[in-house]
């Protein structure tokens, strides 16, 4: 059965991962496929619109504008965000829209794995997905892949920033009282595999907090606590029950880089 989603993928070079991003996502029969492209140089759009996707090209926008270019060009009364370096399940879309449905979500996460993590770095994105992304009736952040009422992305603020764009969306709707949530449905993503791009990684989150708390000055303290005392400890250590010893290491070395990337000077 054709579910009533829109699902909007944004890109930029993602030649390698988007075939099979689409793959999974069209097993899931969406009404809709949306590609949003900030200019790809590669194959990403050729292969995009070979396996049936729509694609928009309006050049490189930042993630903010184009996450809503995506949601003001659809009638469907769902949205799905989600990334070329996830991978969903057959029954994904079915099974969050049958949990948003029935909580009146306006906003709602997957659970998230990484797929198939081999080593230290992969690993540690895992252990840290598990802890971090925890199935909840109620919570007041919301990455991705996740679904999403159109009606209430509609009425969100329309300046949304490049970095930490769904940390964005998610404060935009707290602050209107819209319900969010996260649901024990897996989706799994690709993580970096190296030191190099983990570092990269975490580096634009720290750029991004600081761009965040320039124009929600009184998320400070939150974003602050985050970085020096959640994602180091909670999130470091308690994997440690579970077995993953190196956890302090990885939290460690993660917030290190998004500290630098915090208060590096903008570039």
């Amino acid at each position: 059965m054709t579910l009533p989603v829109s699902v909007q993928i944004i890109t930029l070079n993602e030649e390698a991962h988007i075939g099979e991003c689409l793959e999974s996502v069209i097993a899931n029969d969406p009404a809709e496929i949306l590609v949003i492209d900030g200019g790809s140089t590669d194959r990403t759009v050729e292969i995009a619109e070979r396996l049936g996707a729509s694609v928009l090209t309006p050049g490189r926008m930042g993630r903010g504008a184009s996450r809503h270019l995506g949601y003001t060009s659809t009638a469907l009364p769902y949205v799905a965000m989600v990334d070329a370096d996830d991978r969903l399940g057959p029954s994904w879309l079915n099974e969050m829209l049958t949990h948003m449905q029935d909580g009146g979500y306006a906003a709602l996460q997957s659970s998230l794995r990484a797929l198939s993590p081999t080593n230290f770095w992969s690993k540690g994105w895992d252990a840290y997905f598990q802890e971090s992304i925890r199935p909840t009736t109620d919570t007041n952040m919301v990455g991705h892949p996740s679904i999403y009422l159109t009606e209430a992305l509609l009425g969100a603020r329309s300046d949304i920033g490049h970095e930490h764009e769904d940390t964005q969306l998610s404060i935009d709707f707290e602050q209107r009282g819209l319900r969010q949530g996260i649901a024990p449905v897996a989706s799994y993503r690709i993580a970096p595999g190296s030191g190099r791009e983990s570092i990269q990684k975490w580096r634009g989150y720290g750029r991004g907090y600081r761009d965040l708390v320039s124009q929600q000055p009184e998320k400070r303290r939150a974003i602050v606590r985050h970085i020096a005392w959640t994602i180091p400890f909670l999130r470091g250590w308690r994997p440690m029950k579970r077995g993953h010893i190196a956890q302090p290491l990885f939290a460690g070395i993660m917030t290190a880089s998004i500290s630098y990337g915090l208060l590096s000077p903008e570039r």
